[in-house]
């Protein structure tokens, strides 16, 4: 059963290839607000540093997909990640738009968190939110696809649980947006203290 602390971990995961981009300028402002509503523990997994192995696919020929099995295939770098992921209690997703979707960085990782949700359902109860920075048209279906994926895992959204900026600047409304989803994030992930009310089994 999935115990919740009082005070949330909030974890940001950084789906952008470079360093000082426009995603960091906004899983930052996301961060500011968690922090300021009182989450004390913030940590950012910036996926380019990471060597992270594809997914194998194991689900789709009926292959044993479990996360003890993927951590055994994948090695090291896939357990860390993982064990990071289910070590947090708000999980903020943010990525430039690539091609109508989600960076490679963070659609492989989506991929990975499979094992996560496959008949386990081991992030089941998590706050989630999605900050996305792009040039051209995308935003909308990455978002969607995002939380779509997401949702089906088991996380939660709060009132304004996505935002997403176009250009190089950050622009002051969705500043304000950014900020407020790290806020709400946060708050819905207190008010709900670990109670899954939701579950069939009333834990």
């Amino acid at each position: 059963m999935y115990i919740m602390m009082k005070s949330p971990r909030v974890l940001g995961i950084n789906g952008s290839p470079r360093n000082n981009s426009t995603t960091d300028s906004l899983l930052n402002i996301a961060l500011k607000g968690a922090i300021d509503s009182g989450a004390t523990e913030t940590e950012v997994l910036r996926l380019a540093e990471y060597s992270l192995p594809p997914c194998e696919g194991c689900v789709s020929y009926h292959g044993i997909c479990n996360l003890q099995e993927c951590t055994r295939r994948g090695g090291d770098v896939v357990r860390r990640i993982l064990d990071t992921l289910k070590g947090a209690d708000v999980l903020l997703f943010a990525t430039p738009v690539y091609w109508f979707g989600p960076s490679g960085l963070m659609k492989n990782l989506i991929d990975r968190m499979t094992c996560l949700e496959h008949k386990q359902k081991i992030l089941d109860g998590r706050v989630g939110g999605i900050l996305c920075s792009y040039e051209e048209e995308g935003a909308s279906l990455t978002i969607s696809q995002l939380f779509l994926t997401l949702s089906d895992m088991g996380l939660m959204f709060p009132p304004y649980a996505y935002t997403y900026n176009r250009g190089e600047t950050v622009s002051p409304d969705t500043e304000f947006y950014a900020y407020q989803l790290g806020k709400n994030a946060v708050l819905m992930s207190m008010a709900f203290m670990g109670k899954l009310w939701w579950n069939k089994t009333g834990r």
